[in-house]
């Protein structure tokens, strides 16, 4: 059982996958790392799975890696608001929002570019501003700023 060599080829991509997962995000390497696993464990089965296709490999990772972003999404980020949160613990949210800013591009159509807080923001805004204008950071969405328009600057 253990001198299959297809099932070593697969446990090694598994673990090659699984350390990979650790230095990117999502959920990608970790659902390839679980489908080599599967098709390590299925090559063991005698005459069934010694030589798999890569169309085997490739749909089987298609359904591990969409169910792990389906229902992992859904399990531990669909009830919460996105928020940053520094290693401090206070939410980044509650920092930066209300802070005043520099637009460093000007806004176009909606969007541009704004310094807050030392980095330099994609931002939202309902009207369209000149670069250097001062805006108030209304709401956070993801890694783009709301802004509007700094009354009286």
């Amino acid at each position: 059982m253990f001198d299959n060599d297809v099932m070593w080829y697969w446990f090694t991509g598994a673990l090659a996958f699984g350390v990979l997962e650790c230095f990117v995000e999502g959920f990608v390497a970790l659902g390839l790392a679980a489908t080599c696993f599967v098709v390590g464990v299925l090559s063991t089965i005698p005459d069934i799975y010694q030589n798999m296709a890569a169309g085997h490999f490739l749909g089987l990772a298609a359904l591990i890696v969409g169910g792990f972003f389906y229902f992992g999404n859904r399990l531990f980020w669909g009830d919460r608001e996105i928020s940053f949160v520094t290693p401090l613990g206070t939410k980044f949210k509650d920092k930066i929002v209300g802070q005043v800013a520099v637009l460093r591009e000007p806004i176009a159509s909606g969007r541009g570019r704004v310094e807050a807080n030392g980095t330099l923001w994609k931002c939202l805004a309902p009207e369209d501003l000149p670069a250097g204008a001062t805006v108030v950071v209304a709401d956070i969405r993801g890694n783009t700023l709301l802004v509007k328009r700094l009354e009286g600057g």
